[in-house]
């Protein structure tokens, strides 16, 4: 069963960044942020919460002129996210893992710290609600989940929500969500150049 310790570090970040921005028609990793890139933002915002983080990049190494953190590229390819969740826990120091999908720039620290607190039900996964939907690519998962995902992935199976249905989930409500994060700041995506156009007013800030 996974472990219930709940030390504020003692968990790993793997940034999912293996996308092909297709809705974007760019990489959207590499639209300026501030006075950096996404990518770099996301990275330096995710080492503030672990001493164990991974990028992983799909069926390549992308980004190393760019970041100085482990790059990973993905151990099945043609996966999707799934893919790149299953490459990181392989290699994760810990047991559970943060995952952070590559274009969520302004995850709220004190969001994350409420879904490693949720670790002493010792669910698999533990996992955000937003507008009544699960947010798997900003959500804990267990080592343990790595047999599921074979499983899964041998079906031909490749949907975080997929998972989400095969394993032991904890679901943190928006009602308790927004007591961390309010304004739901941390489930923005820049799926297209409007969002990014948007949120990176400020950016230099968020």
């Amino acid at each position: 069963m996974p472990s219930s310790n709940c030390a504020s570090s003692d968990f790993s970040v793997i940034v999912l960044a293996g996308g092909r921005s297709l809705r974007l028609g760019r990489d959207k990793a590499l639209l300026p942020w501030g006075e950096s890139t996404v990518i770099e933002h996301v990275v330096a915002r995710c080492q503030s919460l672990s001493d164990d983080l991974l990028v992983i990049t799909g069926e390549k190494i992308r980004y190393s002129d760019l970041l100085r953190v482990p790059i990973v590229a993905d151990e099945i390819v043609d996966c999707g996210p799934m893919g790149g969740l299953y490459t990181g826990l392989k290699r994760a120091r810990y047991e559970y893992s943060l995952a952070v999908a590559c274009d969520m720039p302004l995850v709220r620290p004190e969001l994350v710290q409420l879904l490693a607190q949720e670790r002493v039900h010792r669910s698999w996964a533990i996992v955000p609600e937003v507008n009544g939907h699960r947010v798997p690519t900003l959500a804990l998962y267990h080592k343990s989940c790595l047999s599921i995902i074979e499983q899964l992935l041998s079906r031909e199976r490749t949907s975080l929500q997929a998972l989400l249905d095969a394993v032991s989930v904890r679901v943190i409500p928006e009602e308790r969500v927004r007591e961390s994060d309010p304004d739901l700041r941390s489930f923005v995506n820049l799926n297209r150049l409007e969002d990014w156009e948007r949120w990176r007013v400020g950016s230099t800030r968020a």
